[in-house]
Order: structure tokens, then sequence, then C-alpha cells
């Protein structure tokens, strides 16, 4: 079994000269087993070796015998070890997740707090050595399997794999089976824990563990092995999927401010599985995270194209999905405030302002509106160039005029004949993506809008030849200049 590890641990590079291989010692057999192993391995790597056990605080006095046992075992074979104790039910709580996925993250956390307290020259690497083996990874397959998973969940577990802050794990093991293993600890004469919790059904992975995996030995008793066959050629598989998937992703994954587009023309020239890979890649991008994101979420994404306009559905991680008219456009949504919506008037001191100096100024978020009363003629070429300053005849207007954001029945006067065409009408007419529309800045005489900031005015206060009096309104400041 040494020489079968030994070999691979060569194959994969995962263990190199000069390396501090910090390996995760629970106490059970697969970790007791990995780090005896890799006591071994020193001789034909020269590696560096610390320990490190996390006491979860779910077992009570069962688990700190596991924590008094692996000290001594570290005592008898002098390695430093790195001790945890942390509370895995009441951070499950917390975070509204299981105990199991709880103790899974508080783990790593310590992992990666023991790999940060260790000195190494930049010319070496901390790397954190798991335990799990080929019957892990066939469980891990499966339970993939089961959720939907798509290929990347299929190829189960990576014999290493990089961290977000660039430490390295790794898992020597993936190549032994559990019952080599256990049979190993019987012929070296080492004892080793038993958790109780493994033989709890309640946890998904256990009873996969128990009840579905011996099933399928039965059926065939390289059951493991193939498995774990089939998630390599997966993995292979996968890896020139993703190739293929980062070339087309940098012209159809579209980031902007609003979000990540996805964008349909170029989209459904694709192949399908092509397709599927990169609307993984928006949501595992939109998300910040491909924990959780299923196939089910990829068909939803894919089904949300031939929708309308407007269409919008949730996914994990806060994700809302929405159609809009280059494709689907995904963002990850913030906590609302309770009002978001915008209301000034010109007050009448601003208005006594504005006719008695020719001129008044409004701050409002993101810029300023700068009003002033004409009295010559305005060029037509000059009107029609600007979009962030507009010429509005004052005649028109009989009341005071206000700057907001939209409200139920706003509308425009679209013609001389006084036709009326509802603001949302115009927005959809116009394109203006959803997630826009609440924040754009409108100039109103209570429901009819004068003008949308950025687009057009009601016909109604257009100036004409019979203008006495013109209205130059002007916003600038934040995003709003002039081409």
């Amino acid at each position: 079994m040494l020489e079968t590890v030994l070999q691979y641990c060569r194959r994969e590079k995962l263990i190199e000269k000069g390396d501090c291989v910090l390996t995760g010692v629970s106490g059970g057999a697969d970790s007791v087993c990995l780090l005896l192993l890799l006591c071994k391995l020193k001789e034909s790597f020269p590696f560096s070796l610390q320990v490190v056990h996390v006491e979860h605080g779910i077992r009570g006095n069962e688990s700190e015998s596991d924590a008094l046992f692996v000290k001594t075992l570290c005592d008898d074979l002098k390695l430093p070890l790195h001790l945890y104790h942390v509370d895995a039910p009441r951070f499950a709580k917390e975070q509204k997740i299981g105990v199991e996925e709880a103790a899974r993250c508080l783990r790593y956390d310590c992992y990666e707090k023991a790999a940060e307290e260790i000195e190494v020259t930049e010319e070496e690497k901390v790397k954190i050595a798991l335990a799990h083996h080929a019957d892990d990874n066939a469980e891990t397959v499966l339970f993939q399997m089961v959720r939907g998973s798509g290929i990347d969940g299929l190829c189960g577990m990576q014999p290493k794999r990089k961290l977000k802050n660039g430490m390295e794990v790794i898992r020597p093991l993936l190549c032994v089976t559990r019952a080599e293993i256990e049979q190993y600890l019987k012929e070296t004469g080492q004892s080793y824990c038993l958790d109780s919790t493994n033989t709890d059904e309640t946890y998904s992975r256990n009873r996969i563990r128990r009840s579905v995996l011996p099933v399928l030995k039965e059926v065939n008793a390289q059951a493991v092995a193939h498995i774990n066959q089939s998630a390599a050629f997966l993995r292979e598989v996968g890896d020139y999927l993703q190739q293929q998937v980062a070339l087309q992703a940098e012209h159809i994954l579209v980031e902007t401010e609003r979000g990540i587009c996805v964008q349909a023309e170029s989209f459904f020239l694709l192949p399908p599985i092509i397709r599927k890979e990169l609307l993984h890649l928006a949501l595992t991008k939109a998300a910040g995270v491909a924990k959780d994101i299923s196939a089910e979420h990829v068909r939803l994404l894919e089904e949300l194209f031939s929708l309308q306009v407007g269409r919008s559905i949730s996914l994990p991680y806060q994700v809302i999905a929405r159609r809009v008219y280059e494709g689907v456009l995904l963002n990850r949504t913030e906590k609302k405030e309770e009002d978001e919506t915008f209301f000034k008037e010109i007050e009448q001191e601003k208005m006594q302002e504005l006719l008695a100096t020719g001129s008044c100024l409004m701050e409002v978020p993101g810029g300023s509106f700068h009003f002033s009363l004409l009295e010559e003629k305005v060029q037509e070429r000059e009107i029609l160039k600007k979009t962030y300053t507009k010429y509005l005849d004052y005649g028109k207007m009989k009341d005071s005029l206000q700057v907001r954001t939209r409200r139920p029945g706003d509308y425009l006067v679209i013609d001389d004949a006084g036709h009326k065409k509802s603001l949302k009408e115009y927005f959809v007419n116009e394109k203006i993506p959803a997630e826009q529309r609440d924040k754009m800045l409108l100039l109103t005489i209570e429901e009819k809008v004068l003008w949308v900031v950025g687009g057009r005015i009601s016909a109604d206060v257009k100036i004409s030849d019979r203008t006495k009096q013109i209205l130059k309104v002007q916003i600038t400041g934040g995003n709003y200049h002039e081409n």
C-alpha cells in the first residue's frame, strides 16, 4: 500500500521537496492511516509534517477523548499538533445550515488558520493533506449524481486543488480503498477511534456509505474502482470542456454594472453542452460560489431564454436572473431599503429665484439640475444633439415642477394631438432594463412626465415658433455627461 500511495503522489505531483504538509487527523482510521503513511513517505520526499485536529463540540466526552488520542499519537511520533475547539452546532444554527456542513466549514477554517501560523520561505509551500479515499470519492460521485449535479460534481474529488488564499489541498489516499486502509492498520497494529456519528443514517452520505455502496459491490465487486475510473474520465472531459467554455465566455458573458449578461444571439449558435456549462459558469460568477448550484438551476436558466422580456427567476445565493433584450441578465441582489424612491419639488423660493435671476440649481442623487429661463431662440441642431440638456416651453407649465423617480400612473404626451402613453409602455418600447427603471430621474408635473432624463420629453412642452419663454433644463455630474 505504501508503494501505491508513493507512486500516486509522484504521478499527481502532490508532494514536492521542501513542502510543509499539514495533515488533518480526526483520530479515525482514514486520517490515522494517512498520518502513518506520510511519516513513511518523508523518507522518499524531504518534506516537513505537522498535524491539525479539530474538536467540533458535537459528541461530548467521546469528542474530547478523540482529541486526547490524537495528541498522544503526535507526541509518540514527535510531530507538532495544532489543536482547535469549535462549536459546530451553534455555528450551524447561526448560519442556518446543517451541522455536517457547519463542521466542514469550521474544519477548513482551522486548517487555513494553522497553515498561516507556519513560517515558510517563498520557495516552500504549505499543503493541507486530507484522508479522503476511493470509497469517499465513489460516495461523492453518487451523492452529486442524485442531487442533479453537472459534470464538475460527477468528476468527484480532485487529487489536489487550490484554496482561495493560494494554499493547496492534497488527497494522497484517493488511490486506495477503505478496506485497504483497515488492512494496513491491522498489519501495523495501529489503533484508531470510532466516530459514533458515522452510523447515523440521518446524514445522506452515511446512507450512501452503509446502504447504497454495499449493494453496488454485490452487483460488482469492483464498483468503487469503476466509479472512480468514470470520475477520472469525466474529469478529463471536463478539463477540455472548460477550455472551450472559457474561450466562448470571453464574448458571450458580458460583465457590466448591471450584472452578468449571457448574450442570446451568440449563445444559441453553440452546442447544447457548451451552453449548459456557460450558464453554470455565469451563475457561479454571479453567486460568487459554485456549491449547491445544480443542473436544475441551469435548466431553469436555459428556459428563461424562451420567456418574454421582463420575466425573472430566483436562484441560489440571492441571484436573480432576468430576461432582457440582449439575453439573460444575472445579478446578486442586496437587501433593499424600504424606500428607494426619490422625490423633490422645486420649492417656491427656487421658482422665485428662477423668475428673478433667470436660473436656479437643485441637487439630486448623482448630480445637479440647472434650470435657466431663455429669451432668445435656440437652434434646432442644438436641441437634438443634447442628451442631458432639454429646452421646454415654459409658458405651458402651470404648476410646480418635480424631480422624482417613477410612480404608478405616470405618462408622456406623445404627439401634438395630446395622445398619451404610459411611462411603463415607454420603458418597454425603448428597451430600458427593468432594474434601471426605478432609478431613472423624471421631470414631472404631477403624473405628467415632462422629461425622462436621458430620454424623450413630452410633445406638449416642445418649443415652437409661438414659444415666448424657454426653460433650459440641464443635469450634470456623476454619470450625466454629454457625449
